[in-house]
């Protein structure tokens, strides 16, 4: 409950289209070359809804945004370690309640004890805000965003090197999350996760594996309600790079979301995640992704929906200088504790890069997302257009 570098409030769809589509995202890969990246993205932005609400209650505002990355990868010998802090501030121009400073800082270490067994830790703190436009609960009288805090600790093993024929890995994560503001202490919760993948190479460059995926999520308790759940995915995939052309990674398999509270309806059926990269030239990539799963609502006293997103993504370099990106998703809410709601949402981005210098890129975008609901009230439309400046250092 990204790769592009995109506002926080259009996360939800293009996030389809990142490298990692799971719940965290990764940091840098082990075989990345050592040293030193830093990066900051200045941008102003005007938006002409804000908290993403009925078209009757939307407000406007401009705002500053500076998007400040730093990342460092090292080793000693075969082992690597990595250290990376990403933020993301905004200040409002009128809506002063709407400012957010988000924070996200995380290490990870891969120790190769042998040439067969591995180990890997990591761990992270985020604070964050949530987009308005992607959940389901509605706040027609919000002014500030939904904040939160949370941080996790991971613990891997693996038998098999990533070149091996066959891999068996194991992960361990727990994560802690606890909202700051609005009153949704009831969605703090703490998960334990447990990860189990097999892989196998049948060709060169060609992979397939069977996962398994166990979280146990405990919530906060109300005195007559707790979202407590048992969520398991079982699935098979393939992953496969042709040449450098042609590069995916798909799975599909079953997934269920098993409540303690009798009175909350369970979610099982068919579920899957998959991504493919196709680069049809030098000048040209195109991404598509798409997904289902099911999430705990955020609305008070209900369970959870299903929720499947498509997305592509087109990167085309015009000139040596001027590249353009384009952006389609689509998704759609089915939820299951009530017959008479579901929601669709759409967004577009267009973006434009210019490399004005080596570490100096001019940037411009435009984006347009809406939410269609057979709810009324959960109607939306948001046009937000912006200009900036992404400065970069590295050693």
């Amino acid at each position: 409950m990204e790769v592009m570098r995109i506002g926080n409030s259009n996360i939800f769809l293009f996030s389809a289209l990142a490298v990692a589509i799971s719940s965290s995202p990764g940091l840098a890969q082990s075989d990345e070359k050592p040293g030193l990246f830093a990066s900051a993205d200045i941008s102003i932005v005007h938006d002409d809804n804000i908290y993403r609400v009925t078209d009757d209650l939307a407000q406007s505002d401009t705002f500053l945004r500076l998007a400040p990355e730093l990342s460092a990868l090292g080793g000693i010998g075969k082992h690597r370690f990595q250290l990376s802090y990403t933020g993301d501030y905004a200040k409002f121009s009128d809506a002063s309640e709407a400012d957010y400073a988000d924070h996200d800082l995380r290490g990870r270490i891969d120790l190769e004890h042998s040439l067969r067994f591995s180990s890997r830790f990591e761990a992270g703190y985020q604070k964050d805000h949530e987009d308005p436009g992607s959940i389901n609960r509605l706040q027609l009288d919000m002014t500030e965003y939904n904040k939160y805090d949370q941080n996790f600790l991971l613990a891997g093993i693996a038998y098999g090197s990533e070149q091996a024929i066959g891999r068996l890995a194991f992960n361990y994560r727990r994560t802690d999350k606890d909202y700051t503001t609005n009153d949704l202490d009831y969605l703090d919760f703490v998960s334990d996760q447990l990860t189990g993948r097999f892989t196998y190479r049948i060709a060169p460059n060609t992979r397939v594996y069977a996962e398994a995926i166990i979280s146990e999520l405990n919530y906060t308790p109300r005195t007559t309600f707790e979202l407590d759940n048992t969520y398991k995915r079982y699935r098979a995939g393939i992953t496969w790079d042709f040449t450098g052309k042609l590069t995916g990674d798909v799975n599909v398999g079953y997934q269920d979301r098993d409540y303690e509270l009798d009175t909350l309806r369970d979610i099982d059926g068919l579920a899957y995640d998959g991504e493919i990269t196709w680069s049809v030239n030098t000048f040209t990539k195109v991404v598509g992704a798409v997904k289902r799963e099911s999430i705990d609502s955020s609305i008070e006293e209900t369970g959870g929906f299903l929720r499947t997103s498509y997305g592509i993504n087109l990167k085309h370099e015009l000139t040596e200088r001027l590249k353009i990106t384009a952006d389609a998703g689509y998704s759609k809410d089915e939820l299951v504790f009530t017959a008479s709601r579901e929601d669709k949402r759409h967004a577009y981005q267009f973006g434009l890069d210019y490399e004005l210098m080596r570490n100096i890129k001019l940037t411009a975008n435009y984006t347009y997302e809406e939410r269609d609901s057979t709810l009324s009230i959960a109607d939306y439309q948001a046009n937000s257009i912006g200009i900036g400046v992404i400065v970069s250092l590295d050693d």
